[in-house]
């Protein structure tokens, strides 16, 4: 018997994500669980929270889109004081563009990519906070290592998480993963270092794309695997909905 099908984040995380938590969401090509980081983004700072995206993969329009695929308006948090964003792709590829909150690094260089990225959250992201709980999205972990290697990301975001928990201990970390573009290995040690791993899989069949949402790690004692089925609707609010298969003792 399946239960109802249900809105993600309160499905998955009792409608808040976790504090000083780390979450990653590993997908294959034709999954919509792409959205999922966005969706959790949008859905922390219409509580009240703060956001932050780490931007590796799009030029910035393309990012505006992608967010609007789950109702997540990002020139009006950004205008709001409720996100900000650090464009690495922008600033690798030199597409630049004056908007409020949207910062660019000099050069993007793996030895020095992590400090300027830090000294950009003390003098911007904590003043901003106001003692509101922070979501970090990096969009996305793979295209990080496209773009500087799989090795120096891994040593990069080993730094961030020890550097965040001293100065960011409230934060939530998302990490969303196209596990057809990195090794086994790099999927092996992210879902290693997560509290929360969330893997969805996608079947091209006659009658659409069929979608698998697994959680399997999560950070509770009488925790077990669970599954769902994963849908997108056209409600872009609500746009990720999922129905749990089966009966599952999880606390999820």
């Amino acid at each position: 018997m399946s239960s109802k099908e249900e809105e993600i984040v309160s499905a998955l995380f009792r409608n808040r994500l976790p504090h000083n938590s780390i979450v990653s969401i590993i997908y294959d090509t034709y999954s919509s669980a792409w959205m999922l980081g966005f969706a959790f983004l949008k859905r922390e700072m219409d509580a009240g929270g703060f956001g932050s995206i780490s931007n590796y993969n799009l030029p910035f329009p393309n990012l505006l889109r992608a967010g609007a695929w789950v109702g997540l308006n990002i020139v009006d948090e950004l205008e709001k004081d409720n996100l900000i964003i650090i464009d690495v792709f922008g600033s690798k590829y030199n597409v630049r563009f004056d908007v409020k909150n949207l910062f660019y690094l000099e050069n993007v260089d793996p030895e020095t990519i992590n400090p300027k990225i830090n000294v950009l959250y003390e003098r911007i992201v904590l003043p901003k906070m106001h003692h509101r709980t922070v979501i970090r999205l990096v969009h996305t972990l793979d295209g990080a290592a496209f773009m500087l290697g799989e090795e120096v990301t891994l040593k990069l975001l080993n730094a961030t998480i020890a550097e965040k928990t001293r100065t960011m201990p409230e934060s939530v970390l998302v990490l969303p993963v196209n596990r057809d573009v990195v090794s086994r290995r790099f999927v092996a040690w992210v879902a290693s270092l997560s509290d929360y791993v969330i893997v969805a899989s996608s079947k091209l069949t006659d009658e659409g794309l069929k979608e698998t949402l697994h959680v399997v790690k999560a950070p509770f004692e009488d925790f077990e695997p669970t599954a769902y089925k994963l849908r997108a609707t056209g409600e872009r609010a609500e746009r990720l909905k999922i129905r749990k298969i089966g009966l599952n003792k999880g606390t999820l």
